[in-house]
C-alpha cells in the first residue's frame, strides 16, 4: 500500500473544521486532521506540501448558479443599495451608462432599506431610459421587479403564477420574466 501525507494545507471537512492534512492510501482519504498528527500517524507517507492550498471533495454541489453569477458580474449590482432611493438611483446611473442595452440586475433587498418595500414598476420606469428592458432580481433570485417594456413584452405573464399587479414577480411568472430578459441580452 501506497500513503500520501498532504500537509500545510486547509481541508474542508464538516467533521474537522481545522484540519490541514489528510492522508490517502490508495487513492482513498484515510485521515484527515493536524499536520504534526499526519506526521506521527504515517511516519512512513510520501509528504505533499500543499502551501496552503484548499481541499475539497470531489462532485461537491455547492448550489452555484454559473448563468446568474455571469450575470451578475457582467450586469448591475444592487447589494450595495442601502435605500430604495439609493437603488433606484444605481438602476438611473446605470441605465443613462447604457442606454440601448437590457438592464440585468439583482441584489437588492427591501428589508435593509428604511422604505421596508421593494421598487415598484412606476419606479423602475422612471429611473431606467423609456422603453429599456430592465430586470430586478432580489437578493434570493426568487422575486424580481421589471420594467413595464419587459412585462408587456411576456406573453401569458398576466395569468402566469406569482404575477400581482403592482408587486413583485413570483413563482412561474418570476421565470416567464427572467427568461424574456435574458433573451434580451447580447454578447
Amino acid at each position: 500500500m501506497s500513503t500520501q501525507l498532504l500537509v500545510g494545507g486547509r481541508i474542508y471537512s464538516s467533521s474537522a473544521p481545522d484540519a490541514t492534512a489528510l492522508a490517502v492510501t490508495d487513492g482513498v482519504v484515510v485521515w484527515l486532521g493536524a499536520d504534526h498528527v499526519g506526521r506521527a500517524l504515517h511516519p512512513d507517507a510520501e509528504i505533499v506540501e500543499l502551501d496552503g492550498a484548499f481541499v475539497t471533495p470531489a462532485f461537491v454541489e455547492p448550489h452555484l448558479h454559473t448563468t446568474a453569477l455571469g450575470l451578475r458580474l457582467a450586469g448591475l449590482d444592487l447589494a450595495a443599495a442601502r435605500s430604495l432611493t439609493h437603488c433606484l438611483e444605481l438602476v438611473a446611473d446605470y441605465a443613462a451608462r447604457h442606454p440601448d442595452a437590457a438592464i440585468l440586475a439583482d441584489g437588492w433587498d427591501e428589508t435593509r432599506w428604511p422604505e421596508g418595500r421593494p421598487p415598484t414598476v412606476a419606479e423602475v420606469d422612471a429611473a431606467a431610459r423609456p422603453g429599456q428592458v430592465v430586470y430586478l432580481a432580489r437578493v434570493d433570485a426568487h422575486s424580481a421587479v421589471a420594467s413595464s417594456a419587459l412585462l408587456d413584452a411576456v406573453p401569458g405573464l398576466r395569468s402566469a403564477a406569482g404575477f400581482t399587479p403592482g408587486e413583485p414577480v413570483r413563482a412561474a411568472a418570476h421565470h416567464l420574466v427572467r427568461a424574456a430578459a435574458r433573451a434580451r441580452l447580447t454578447r
